[in-house]
């Protein structure tokens, strides 16, 4: 048994602290904010529940990764199975973004009959790619390979992944002009569909473009409340297997001492630890440790200290039911007044009560901005621009709901210094790194950080960004420690 520390309780740290305890680890977590869940949280104002980032489930199909560790815990969460995943709004067009493979295609080749053939045989090669990565991630290797077990998970699948060696070095981009496709508005779309899941658009590496191009027909799912009930469910497992869950404990500081760890927050608390566990970005984490260990962090790290990740701009409203007419819970609007040409929204379903009584409806929505975008410099001109943006997404709002502006209950706009003072995202950062061929699956951040027993997960680590992304990070910890998942 060890003692083990865990910085930050969002979904990756919520993770490893139940798998950790479960193990019989003496587990901590601290978390700075008053709040579990992290970028997949939540806040609360009276009767109303606004999840703070993440909204769509992923991962609660029979073999996900968060169904894999809710059974590995006994542990159920409500979730609710999507036929229509979202409706993406893009040049006039409303295209159904169908569970169902076959359908989905369909729907795109008659919304673009000019591109009929070329859309189907651009989704056969990425449906080869994907079927032959889907092996490998099935015993989740933690890449890059440090260690010979790292190896063996490879090798295990490595005959029947060998078509996919010509992808190695390609680009979605690249698939979509072999087929006809560049400068389309098809193209576009496949540009925000990767935005959202991968932080980049049609520079993503070919071969985890093609997962997350057809991960969402793997299941998608709205979980009643937000995906904030994972994390809550979770660190309720962790307490019951004895962990020690901490809200309001900024850590300030991380030293290597002849007896492992020490932390200390931010009123001089101290906790002293075998194993340290870092469940927040890299950048946040390299701030916190003392001296000697940034050094080694900067030299695992190099690679990532190059690469920039996005900021956001959320949006939170609620407003009466009656101005809802399609009931699509999530939909991707494309608009070009937006910085990154799209914003995601996120709107509770009918009979949610857990995010607002009946007869109201809360919703979420956000879109990427640039790190640097907003003046975190000049309060008075960061307001201005907050102003800004909100009047932009609130026109965009009534045009899916018309009425909303005059009809409002309540309304909360969010740069990225929410996120500073909220998450302690170093700028205002969120979703990891762009997934670039350059920068994702063998050149990726690893978990090990080069310190002994020092250990980074979340959504800058291997395999990126996103509540399934960020677990499988936890679970890389977890097996690092003992834990058989």
């Amino acid at each position: 048994m060890k003692r083990v520390a865990i910085i930050g309780g969002g979904i990756a740290g919520v993770t490893a602290a139940a798998l950790l305890a479960r193990e019989g680890h003496d587990v901590t977590l601290l978390e700075g904010s008053r709040e579990w869940g992290g970028s997949a949280g939540k806040f609360t104002r009276k009767e109303l529940t606004y999840p703070v980032g993440a909204t769509l489930g992923m991962g609660f199909q029979r073999g996900g990764i968060h169904d894999r560790i809710l059974r590995h815990l006994g542990l159920n969460v409500e979730t609710e199975l999507l036929d229509l995943v979202m409706t993406i709004k893009i040049d006039g067009h409303d295209i159904a973004y169908y569970r169902d493979r076959a359908r989905f295609i369909g729907e795109l080749q008659d919304v673009f009959p000019q591109q009929a053939q070329q859309i189907g045989t651009f989704f056969e090669e990425i449906d080869k790619i994907q079927r032959h990565v889907a092996p490998l991630m099935e015993s989740l290797p933690a890449l890059p390979v440090r260690t010979l077990h790292d190896a063996q998970l490879i090798l295990k699948e490595a005959q029947s992944s060998l078509p996919l060696l010509p992808y190695v070095t390609q680009t979605v981009g690249q698939v979509l002009r072999r087929h006809g496709l560049e400068g389309s508005v098809f193209a576009r779309l496949v540009d925000g569909i990767l935005l959202d899941s991968m932080q980049t658009g049609q520079e993503a590496s070919a071969l985890l473009g093609a997962v997350a191009l057809s991960i969402y027909h793997d299941g998608a799912y709205y979980v009643p409340g937000g995906l904030y009930r994972v994390a809550e469910i979770l660190k309720e497992s962790a307490e019951h297997d004895g962990a020690t869950m901490l809200l309001g404990r900024k850590i300030t500081s991380v030293k290597q001492t002849a007896d492992g760890f020490l932390l200390e927050d931010r009123r001089g608390r101290l906790v002293l630890a075998d194993v340290v566990i870092g469940a927040l970005p890299l950048e946040a984490m390299q701030r916190l440790v003392s001296p000697p260990l940034q050094q080694t962090l900067k030299r695992t790290y190099a690679r990532q200290r190059k690469l920039a990740q996005w900021a956001t701009f959320t949006y939170y409203a609620a407003f009466p039911e009656k101005l809802v007419t399609s009931d699509s819970a999530f939909r991707q609007i494309h608009d070009e007044r937006l910085p990154s040409g799209h914003a995601f929204l996120s709107l509770s379903r009918s009979g949610d009560v857990k995010r607002a009584p009946e007869g109201v409806r809360t919703l979420t929505m956000s879109c990427h901005v640039p790190i640097g975008y907003f003046d975190a410099t000049d309060n008075v001109h960061y307001g201005h621009q907050i102003e800004s943006m909100q009047d932009v997404f609130e026109t965009i709002v009534e045009q899916e709901f018309p009425g909303f502006r005059e009809q409002v209950i309540e309304r909360h706009p969010g740069g990225p210094g929410a996120w500073v003072r909220y998450t302690s995202r170093p700028d205002g950062g969120v979703g990891g790194y762009p997934q670039l061929r350059s920068t994702s699956l063998f050149r990726a951040a690893s978990f090990r950080t080069g310190v002994p027993n020092l250990y980074v997960i979340g959504d800058t680590i291997f395999p990126g960004a996103g509540t399934i992304g960020a677990s499988t990070s936890a679970i890389h910890v977890a097996r690092q420690l003992g834990v058989k998942i």
